[in-house]
């Protein structure tokens, strides 16, 4: 029935805690860091913490007495770290005395009485004092930040915890033995800590909880299997940098990145590879000065001057600096040495984009612009020009290759 009475006067607390701390945030949701959250580091979220208060011991008979007579000092000190600002971990040492209720006489064997004999009410009875401690490790759950998301800001925080750890005792004065008697206990311990947000790095606390151990951690073991210790204690908490949790970007999608980077790497080996023949054949018709053989029929050769192609972009007309400068070599070393020859030229849009009569306007737009820059240059030359608008005749498989003005 006493434990029953604690768990629900804590539940109570926390509801209305939780309730206040609701109302303090509401109407300030653009602030709330919801998960998944950036992974902290080791010494991230690590806080400290201390604190004072009282200890209850629930003993055999330790209801024979006011509540009031049973309340014990109790201090508190401990670590711990924020995993994620729902989930945490802290050890710390937990204790100094309690005091309970014997009907065994003085002098019993590991029995720790001091030999204060109660009221008469209690006739028989005598008060025990003894030093009690617990070393233990807890796992703590955020409840503020699990159900109502992260807030660096929130003013109160409600966390509540099970640990274990290490509990013993020592009798405040030898016994007739000669010895202090002492007992070593494993406890479990549950409870719920409050976190009152005073300044960014440090907390008010408020620690309310409950141990189990076995019964005889008082020296005294009847029928009952175990007995509690609940406490209370107040205290402050120390926040280290870097205090906060940053929300976890979602992956950047870099497919279409990649994919792009591929297509642009597969243009450009596409226009080193035009390069590397354009570059071959120059050198070719420059080794026959400006001409190359072309087999008639078995036996005999001709000799005609080299085909010279000039490439342009996507529904362009217009001709860049190098271009022109192409034009002119090819009419002072080629055309120039084969005045006899009719030249034959062609301009072409590819007919794959754009319509027929697009396509058509810009293969003459090409064919007009080569045709005056050869001209421009002086000199009697039998030309042949033919406007082939959209095609695909130079090329079956990659269009660049039918954008093309073609003197041969």
């Amino acid at each position: 029935m006493r434990l029953k009475k604690l768990f629900l006067t804590v539940a109570i607390c926390a509801v209305a805690g939780y309730s206040v701390n609701a109302q303090v945030v509401k109407g300030e949701e653009a602030q709330t860091k919801r998960g998944p959250y950036e992974t902290n580091r080791l010494f991230d979220n690590v806080f400290i913490g201390a604190a004072g208060g009282v200890n209850f011991y629930q003993g055999e008979h330790d209801h024979d007495v006011k509540f009031t007579k049973r309340l014990a000092p109790a201090v508190q000190g401990y670590i711990g770290k924020w995993l994620t600002p729902s989930v945490g971990i802290r050890a710390g040492y937990y204790g100094i005395k309690a005091y309970g209720v014997t009907y065994s006489t003085p002098g019993t064997k590991n029995v720790y009485n001091t030999g204060e004999a109660l009221d008469t009410k209690h006739a028989g009875g005598y008060k025990t004092e003894f030093n009690q401690n617990q070393v233990r490790a807890d796992l703590m759950w955020n409840l503020s930040n699990a159900i109502g998301g992260y807030r660096a800001d929130r003013f109160l925080d409600i966390a509540p915890y099970a640990g274990a750890g290490l509990m013993w005792t020592r009798t405040l004065d030898k016994l007739p033995s000669g010895e202090y008697g002492r007992d070593f206990e494993l406890g479990v311990t549950a409870g719920i800590y409050f976190m009152f947000r005073v300044a960014k790095a440090l907390d008010i606390t408020l620690d309310v909880n409950q141990a189990w151990v076995n019964q005889r951690y008082d020296g005294e073991a009847f029928d009952s299997r175990q007995e509690y210790i609940g406490s209370a204690a107040l205290g402050l908490a120390y926040q280290f940098k870097n205090r906060e949790f940053s929300r976890a970007h979602a992956p950047v999608d870099v497919t279409p990145y990649n994919n792009r980077i591929k297509d642009l790497s597969k243009a450009l080996d596409d226009a080193n590879g035009l390069n590397k023949k354009l570059s071959k054949d120059l050198e070719d018709a420059l080794k026959n000065g400006g001409k190359k053989e072309v087999i008639v029929k078995e036996g005999e050769t001709k000799i005609v001057p080299s085909p010279f192609a000039i490439y342009f972009p996507l529904g362009k007309s217009t001709l860049t600096d190098a271009q022109i400068n192409s034009i002119k070599y090819y009419v002072e070393n080629t055309m120039a040495k084969n005045k006899d020859y009719t030249f034959e030229i062609f301009g072409a849009a590819d007919s794959a984009t754009g319509s027929a009569a697009t396509n058509n306007r810009l293969g003459q737009a090409r064919l007009d612009k080569v045709l005056s820059i050869i001209k421009s240059y002086g000199g009697n030359y039998k030309l042949s020009d033919k406007n082939l608008g959209g095609t695909d005749i130079f090329s079956k498989t990659d269009n660049k290759l039918n954008r093309v003005v073609v003197v041969r």
